[in-house]
């Protein structure tokens, strides 16, 4: 059985090879996007917000969201209107 030293030069040789750094003329551009950015995330007319929900409530919604085949984003987009329509009445 090699003695631990050993083994740990080893492995402290292996992690060297890693580390160092790639020759730059054989290192590759990162790949551009193929394909033409789309959805809410790209559309300028959409934000990303957030908010904290109950666990439970969270899973009834997303329960409910499958069986109507709606989007979460919907869902709020619709329920902030009747919000917002309501309080000013």
């Amino acid at each position: 059985m090699p003695d631990a030293a050993s083994m740990f030069d080893k492995l402290a040789q292996k992690r060297e090879k890693v580390k160092s750094t790639p020759d730059p003329a054989t290192e590759t551009a990162p790949k551009q996007r193929q394909r033409k950015a789309t959805g809410k995330r790209s559309d300028p007319n959409y934000i990303q917000v957030g908010a904290y929900i109950p666990v439970e409530l969270n899973k009834s919604v997303k329960r409910r969201l499958v069986d109507t085949d709606k989007d979460f984003s919907e869902l709020v987009a619709e329920l902030l209107e009747q919000w917002v329509e309501s309080k000013t009445d």
